[in-house]
């Protein structure tokens, strides 16, 4: 089945825009930890991340 498309709330896409800043990478226990603290899973953080990498290479 098609995953449905996460739409981030405002909150969410400045806490992981921050993260990304310090770092373009996110594994283990920080990914753990973003990902409740933003009641997402931990798919979501990693399928955010891998987008906006591509965002970031684009862009250079």
């Amino acid at each position: 089945p098609k995953r449905i498309r996460t739409a981030f709330t405002p909150t969410q896409l400045l806490h992981l825009e921050n993260a990304f800043e310090k770092n373009h990478y996110i594994v283990g226990t920080e990914r753990k930890q973003l990902a409740s603290y933003l009641n997402l899973s931990e798919t979501q953080i990693k399928v955010w991340f891998q987008n906006r990498r591509t965002k970031w290479k684009r862009q250079q």
